[in-house]
């Protein structure tokens, strides 16, 4: 019997916790300049996975108002919020056409990290016009790793442990052939820019393998009685390519912020 959506998440969330990359400090300096974060505002973040934006972003605002479908992400940071002694995250179970039903009071900004291409864009956008006040907006978050020899030696294994080999993500959805940008400009937050920023991170092996099962395609219950191979093979792949045990990868994170037209000027 094939794991339930529910299971798929619910076993990649501590991976997805613990191994998903940080975004760099530079995107939370954006944040601040371009919005004025000052400690009293809310924020919302959409899709937030285990918090890995809302975490960070608890700190320069009043509120966070944390919203992900899948309770095992939400339960995840939850446990990560206490742990930090984060106490300003608000978590909700919802999904993205819930926004109108789940009470969330006025916004000052709305951040989304992977989680944009899931939902029906057009009409998220829409709903949170009626939400994000005239000086907020929507930042989309995105990274995007490099190509490395050691890498492809994991997409390798990867491909021969998909459902349908060549194939997409086993069940996730594609990627949008229309780009958020243009989505974006289209939408009532059609002034769009553009920053990015370049870093380098050193995994250990196990870090490369825990990795793995954060992807949907490749969660625990998604591999089910392959996962003992799946991680076998994956560490034969790899086991001649890290100098000292190490794998270095340069990761590019660009953050698309969208505000109105025209911003009304900050009472006061």
């Amino acid at each position: 019997m094939s794991p339930t959506p529910h299971e798929i998440f619910t076993s990649g969330a501590p991976h997805y916790a613990r191994y998903q990359p940080r975004y760099p400090r530079g995107l939370y300096d954006h944040l601040t300049e371009k919005f004025e974060l000052n400690g009293t505002q809310t924020a919302l973040d959409l899709g937030c996975g285990p918090g890995t934006l809302a975490l960070p972003l608890s700190r320069l605002v009043a509120r966070v108002i944390a919203v992900d479908p899948e309770p095992g992400m939400l339960e995840a940071g939850a446990t990560i919020a206490e742990r930090q002694n984060v106490d300003n995250i608000q978590w909700k179970r919802g999904g993205s056409s819930d926004l109108r039903a789940l009470g969330i009071p006025p916004l000052d900004l709305c951040v989304m990290g992977r989680s944009f291409h899931w939902m029906s864009r057009e009409q998220v956008l829409a709903d949170l016009d009626g939400l994000v006040n005239p000086q907020g907006g929507v930042v989309l978050v995105a990274t995007t790793p490099s190509e490395t020899e050691w890498s492809r030696a994991v997409d390798g294994v990867r491909e021969r442990y998909r459902t349908h080999p060549g194939g997409g993500d086993d069940g996730s959805r594609p990627e949008p052939q229309e780009p958020n940008r243009e989505i974006l400009r289209r939408s009532p937050f059609p002034r769009v820019t553009a920053e990015h920023w370049t870093y380098r991170i050193d995994r250990t092996l196990d870090e490369v393998v825990g990795l793995q099962f954060s992807h949907s395609s490749f969660t625990p219950a998604r591999l089910g009685g392959r996962k003992d191979a799946f991680e076998r093979d994956l560490r034969t792949a790899l086991a001649d390519l890290g100098p000292n045990g190490r794998f270095e990868q340069t990761v590019r994170t660009e953050a698309l912020t969208a505000t109105r037209r025209h911003r009304a000027p900050r009472p006061g």
